[in-house]
This record gives C-alpha cells, sequence and structure tokens, in this order.
C-alpha cells in the first residue's frame, strides 16, 4: 500500500475506491526548453496494437523508459532513462512510492491525438503500487469512467501542466480513464506515466501474485 501526504487531495469514488490528483513542485516542472527537449524525445513512428485481432496505429506518440509496457498484444521496448526524466522518477519515489521504476511518455499533437477509455496493464507491476500520471502542455481533460448506458458514471478531471495524478491499482480494475478527443486541443501535451514493475532498471522486485486481466490500450 502507500500514503500520499496533505500535497494530494483525495476523490472518494464510492465501493472504497479513490482518486488522487496533486500538482508538481515548482522546480520539478518543465520551462518552455525542457517542454522542447522533452518533445524532441518522441519516437518517428507511432506503435500498433491489436485491435478486434487486427494492428491499428495508435494516436499518439509513446515510449517506454527504465522498464518494458506491455499491452495490447505488443511491447513497448524500455529505453534508459533519460538525464531529464530521472528528477520526476525520484520525485516520484520520495512523495509516492518508492518502489516506481519505469515511465511511459506519451505525446499528443492537436486534435487528432487522444486516448481512449481503458484500464491499463497490470502485467508485472509490483502488487499495491499505485500508477502515477504527470501532464505538462497543454490542458486537456483526464476523465474516469464507469459503467455502460444509464448506469454510466463520468468523473472529469482537468489535467494542467504539473498535475500529478495517482490511480491505486484497485480503482484501475474498475474504472476505466481517458484522455478524450476534442477539437478543441490545438496544441501539445506530454505525460509521464510511472509505474512500479517487478523487474526494470533496478533489478528485479517482489511479484505482483494477484490475478491479470487482459487490458485495452496503453496509458494516458
Amino acid at each position: 500500500m502507500f500514503a500520499l501526504d496533505e500535497r494530494f487531495e483525495a476523490h472518494d469514488l464510492g465501493d472504497g475506491l479513490r482518486f488522487f490528483s496533486g500538482i508538481l513542485p515548482g522546480e520539478y516542472v518543465w520551462d518552455e526548453a525542457s517542454f522542447d527537449r522533452a518533445w524532441a524525445l518522441h519516437p518517428v513512428d507511432r506503435p500498433s496494437i491489436l485491435m478486434h485481432g487486427r494492428p491499428v496505429i495508435i494516436p499518439r506518440w509513446q515510449q517506454a523508459y527504465g522498464a518494458d509496457y506491455y499491452f495490447s498484444g505488443q511491447t513497448s521496448n524500455a529505453l534508459p532513462v533519460p538525464e531529464m526524466l530521472a528528477p520526476l522518477l525520484e520525485w516520484t519515489r520520495s512523495a509516492i512510492h518508492p518502489d516506481l521504476n519505469g515511465l511511459l511518455l506519451n505525446w499528443y499533437d492537436g486534435p487528432g491525438h487522444y486516448i481512449g477509455e481503458h484500464h491499463d496493464e497490470d502485467k508485472d507491476l509490483v502488487a499495491g503500487t499505485p500508477i502515477v500520471t504527470i501532464s505538462f502542455g497543454e490542458t486537456r481533460t483526464f476523465r474516469l469512467s464507469r459503467g455502460k448506458g444509464p448506469d454510466r458514471v463520468v468523473r472529469d478531471f482537468t489535467a494542467e501542466s504539473g498535475s500529478v495524478f495517482v490511480l491505486p491499482q484497485d480503482t484501475n480494475a474498475v474504472w476505466k480513464h481517458a484522455v478524450p478527443k476534442s477539437t478543441r486541443y490545438t496544441g501539445r501535451r506530454v505525460s509521464v506515466t510511472i509505474r512500479a514493475f517487478t523487474t526494470g532498471a533496478d533489478g528485479p522486485r517482489r511479484v505482483n501474485r494477484g490475478p491479470t486481466q487482459a487490458r485495452p490500450p496503453g496509458a494516458v
């Protein structure tokens, strides 16, 4: 399990499930030059995933660092953690959970880039550790959703530059999340999602013995 300090607000989602939001300390927020350096890291090509048995190119760029990330029938093979991302990883380890060791970056550019509703893949995650997402650049909507039809429930949160969202594993198993598509988005956004994998740049960690479910694509 993990505990968060007063920098984070807890949002009650019912059934004992929670979601946490906070703000990155000012010294870790990227200025324009740092954002441009992070933007330059994005791969040339966008990866493809399996959707209904066929490959589909995802509507954003994506790259793992520090630990491989498996989702939707493909693996984002990790590169070494860049020097500019190391302070974010160290801050999340000290402020949120010490086992965090793998980063997944998503780069969004304009109205055509988004991520649909999904549960994050929990394969090889350390049991009880959270999924942390830090946003930089254009402000977008981070949406939690649960259920279908008349039973559907939606909770929207503002993902402005410097926002930190903490999603516990038990909440991820029940609530989907997304960064919805919208024509009002015209700028660039980089999200840094940080997880605790059983094996990563720091070597083997505790094994998650819990059940693993097949998940739709990616991370926000």
